[in-house]
């Protein structure tokens, strides 16, 4: 009793009525305070845990989406690849298919160039030789003196022309 006298309780009653106000408190601060707050930060840490969770869940699918991306853009490029070098070779065809081409109509048209100069050598040749037929006859009658009739004419004409062909 000592120890009481020590901390000035010289009585019982309002010790024990302190006690029981005491007690009284601690258990309505406990049901109507204390409960309610750790309901409310329970909510709080499942809420928190929900939101690692989605977070985690949402690093996931972003990570899965960069990677569907970096792939999408992988098989975009090799397709991309792939079609450049088709077009590049079908180019390089239709190259050669216009060369090829291009070839043959320079070839073709030549070809009809030497034609038209050989027949119009030959056509020149032919007058030519027409022209030379008629001066050596008429050189023939102009040194014989002598009126060269059809037959004659006819017959130096065609040794003129032999003589040109030989």
């Amino acid at each position: 009793m000592d120890i009481f006298k020590q901390f000035g309780v010289t009585s019982w009653e309002p010790l024990v009525a302190n006690l029981i106000a005491f007690v009284l408190m601690v258990l309505m601060l406990k049901f109507f305070a204390f409960k309610p707050i750790q309901r409310m930060l329970e909510k709080r840490r499942e809420r928190i845990a929900e939101g690692e969770a989605m977070r985690e869940e949402s690093e996931r699918q972003l990570e899965n989406v960069q990677e569907q991306s970096k792939e999408i853009l992988q098989v975009a490029s090799e397709k991309g690849k792939s079609e450049i070098e088709d077009a590049k070779r079908v180019a390089a065809d239709m190259m050669e298919r216009q060369e090829a081409l291009a070839n043959a109509r320079g070839s073709e048209i030549l070809e009809k160039a030497r034609e038209s100069a050989a027949l119009e050598k030959q056509e020149a040749m032919n007058a030519l030789k027409g022209q030379f037929a008629q001066l050596v006859a008429l050189a023939t009658s102009q040194v014989t003196g002598k009126v060269l009739t059809e037959d004659d004419q006819r017959r130096i004409n065609q040794e003129a022309i032999d003589s040109i062909d030989s």
